[in-house]
């Protein structure tokens, strides 16, 4: 995806969401989910985001792999008590942590 040189202000204005699916709960940029999500999040999945998680990640847009695999894990615990599909990165990051089985 190719990024305009000059955002629009519709693009510069839009708040930073929650990453659960369908949730638009503006949160601060340092936040993955609103609290309503977040506390759907097993709590080894919480700490391994905050462990990941580097101030000024939000600034220059590039948070680790390890907070990517974190966010994922967390976005799939969220989709999964909810009922949702799970994207395949999402199924990978919850096998890494004990989440799901192992495919076999």
């Amino acid at each position: 995806m190719t990024l305009p040189l000059f955002p629009s202000a519709e693009l510069a204005e839009r708040p930073h969401t929650c990453h659960a699916r369908d949730c638009e709960t503006p949160v601060p940029p340092e936040m993955l989910m609103c609290f309503a999500h977040w506390r759907l999040v097993p709590r080894v999945i919480q700490r391994a985001v905050w462990a990941a998680y580097r101030v000024g990640q939000c600034d220059d847009k590039r948070p680790s792999e390890a907070r990517h695999r974190a966010a994922d894990a967390a976005i799939g615990a969220v989709a999964r008590k909810e009922g949702k599909p799970l994207r395949p990165q999402e199924t990978a990051s919850m096998i890494e942590f004990g989440l799901l089985p192992p495919e076999r």
